[in-house]
């Protein structure tokens, strides 16, 4: 059993404490006072905890449960950086109503934070011998650029992996990727009354939106997977043209494109850039570039893999096993990509990334209890 009083006071302390990622939001104070907590609170159990500084300000916590050496390790993931607080009126001063603990962060993600706290500190008070190891991380920026779970990976392995971002207490086997991508027209700069010598860039670009919006449709209905619908594009940003009565000289679109597991990094660039090669070739005056600025992969577990058969097994009855996709990316795709097999498992609640967030408290006791009988039936396994 987990200590749910133990459990809604951490998360309320948790929640009271300012993390907000500081590349999303100035004023955001990074993980270096929550990171703090984790560690003194981990100590404070009999774990081995370390706080591992990656850049001023940004840190990651590693707390282990070394296990006799032969059984599977199982490392259990949150972070700890939250998106910023615009327009929330007291977004570190936890409430709780009608079961519901509400405060930036709550939901995503110290809700999963205060469930393994809990976890660990029923593990510590019982003494439960483990076979393998149990690895507890808590990592920076997730966020924005993930630089937290890219850093850990560089040395710590283990043999499985569960990720706690929030999934209604279902079982997310698969989540969808991303890549943005900057495509630039070049027009030629002239008078506006000089329509034989002036290129409208802007004008180009219509062309690249009229092929990206048909490319768009087509994504929509042909590439579907079955946890994570359907792939998509959209183009969030577009910058052209200098001042009225001036032909633009260049138009710079920014595209972004939401890939499902299967999809491939270099077909995903090909797609889009055949569509500037088809324009280029039906129009001597069309001149385009295109480069990739971000990719992260799409992410998919076997259903049949160890560590969800585990998880299945130690959920509640009152919780039946679901399994979902997630449309966003997560760090669990680099937990897959450094060879470490990973589910996604999370507690209830609502407004992610939103002006009002909320959890769940008794699905944050229920993951605390699900967290903990898997991984005495994981890590002792051969």
């Amino acid at each position: 059993m987990t200590d749910t009083n133990f459990i809604t006071d951490t998360l309320v302390d948790l929640v009271k404490i300012n993390s907000v990622n500081p590349h999303l939001e100035k004023g955001g104070q990074g993980e270096t006072e929550i990171g703090n907590y984790i560690h003194r609170l981990l100590r404070s159990f009999g774990f081995e905890s370390a706080i591992d500084q990656i850049s001023p300000g940004r840190v990651n916590v590693i707390g282990k449960w070394k296990g006799r050496g032969k059984g599977k390790s199982l490392i259990i993931n949150a972070h700890m950086d939250t998106v910023g607080v615009v327009g929330m009126g007291e977004p570190f001063s936890p409430i709780i109503q009608d079961g519901k603990l509400y405060g930036r962060g709550s939901y995503d993600m110290k809700g999963s934070i205060a469930a393994m706290l809990g976890m660990a500190k029923s593990i510590a008070e019982n003494q439960h011998k483990l076979a393998g190891d149990l690895i507890l991380t808590f990592v920076a920026d997730e966020e924005f650029e993930s630089v937290g779970t890219q850093h850990l990976l560089h040395h710590v392995k283990a043999d499985a992996c569960i990720v706690t971002e929030p999934t209604d207490l279902n079982i997310c086997l698969a989540h969808r990727g991303f890549g943005v991508y900057e495509i630039t027209t070049q027009g030629k700069i002239a008078h506006g009354g000089q329509h034989q010598i002036g290129i409208d860039a802007n004008m180009q670009m219509g062309l690249v939106l009229n092929e990206l919006n048909n490319l768009s449709k087509q994504l929509n209905h042909k590439h579907k997977h079955p946890l994570c619908g359907e792939a998509s594009l959209h183009v969030p940003l577009i910058k052209g043209g200098q001042s009225l009565f001036i032909y633009a000289g260049q138009c710079t679109i920014q595209v972004e494109r939401r890939t499902i597991p299967g999809e491939e990094e270099i077909h995903v660039y090909d797609e889009i850039f055949k569509i500037l090669q088809k324009l280029e070739a039906a129009d001597s005056k069309f001149k385009a570039s295109m480069k990739q600025l971000i990719w992260r992969n799409p992410y998919e577990i076997n259903s049949e893999a160890d560590i969800v058969k585990s998880l299945q097994r130690n959920m509640k009855s009152s919780n039946p096993t679901n399994f979902i996709g997630h449309t966003w990316w997560e760090d669990a795709a680099l937990f897959g990509e450094a060879g470490i097999k990973t589910v996604i498992i999370g507690p209830k609640g609502g407004g992610i990334h939103q002006q009002e967030e909320w959890v769940d408290l008794s699905s944050v006791h229920d993951l605390s209890a699900i967290l903990l009988q898997t991984t005495l039936d994981f890590c002792n396994q051969r």
